[in-house]
């Protein structure tokens, strides 16, 4: 195999599949119920659209995705041996979360990401039977503004001010409703301490974070921040 490890054992095999940057990352959200090409792309918007292209490319010819539909329709699923490697991101999350996620860098926070990946995991059937409108306005982001607009049957990301009165004003820290999403802290927490609030209707200001579930790893981050804290704590007492 060209440009292999020149090993004969399962974990250079496997790496000469998964080794490449971003895979692992566009098999994340494949497995995470990303299954088209624009939303794949917007998931992961500093790989080019090329590149995603081959990674793709990639994984379907070593088996592990297969593509269905023509133009504007295909889809993207993976196959038994990407089910598989559910576990294996599964535990990159727990290990990532327990020994290497501190806090966000300048970086890692890209607000415009962080609306898409929102969007993905608005829970529709909690939503008010109208529509409703959010505004987020972050201390790291100047004066720049971001809309959702939700209801029950669309839910969109909006980069302009869309033609909606808003309904609820989510300020504050990008850091904290990042951490929020990965699961490292809850809604509860940074609404407590005031790096996020709420500005809307008393009913909107309750409901409003039962509209969104979470990163899909949120749950596996927060067992692994509590496990780590609870080894740190253990090791103090000794």
């Amino acid at each position: 195999m060209n440009g292999g490890y020149g090993q004969f054992c399962p974990v250079s095999r496997a790496l000469d599949v998964l080794g490449d940057r971003w895979t692992l990352l566009i098999l994340r959200d494949l497995l995470h119920d990303v299954h088209h090409f624009n939303e794949l792309a917007r998931g992961l918007p500093r790989l080019s659209r090329g590149l995603l292209a081959k990674r793709l490319r990639h994984l379907e010819g070593h088996g592990l995705v297969r593509r269905s539909g023509s133009g504007i329709r295909v889809s993207y699923q993976v196959t038994q041996a990407g089910e598989e490697l559910r576990p294996l991101i599964h535990e990159l999350v727990r290990w990532g979360a327990r020994w290497m996620l501190g806090p966000p860098t300048a970086e890692e926070l890209d607000p415009v990401l962080l609306m898409w990946w929102m969007r993905r995991r608005v829970t529709r059937d909690r939503l008010p039977e109208a529509r409703q409108v959010a505004q987020f306005d972050f201390d790291e982001a100047g004066d720049r503004s971001f809309w959702l607009v939700m209801d029950r049957s669309d839910v969109s990301v909006c980069f302009d001010p869309p033609p909606f009165d808003v309904d609820v004003f989510v300020e504050g820290s990008l850091v904290a409703l990042y951490e929020v999403w990965t699961g490292a802290v809850g809604f509860e927490d940074v609404l407590g301490d005031g790096r996020l609030r709420l500005r809307a209707l008393p009913w909107q200001e309750r409901d409003f974070p039962t509209w969104f579930a979470r990163s899909p790893g949120a749950a596996l981050v927060a067992q692994a921040r509590a496990d780590h804290r609870g080894d740190a704590l253990g090791h103090a007492s000794d």
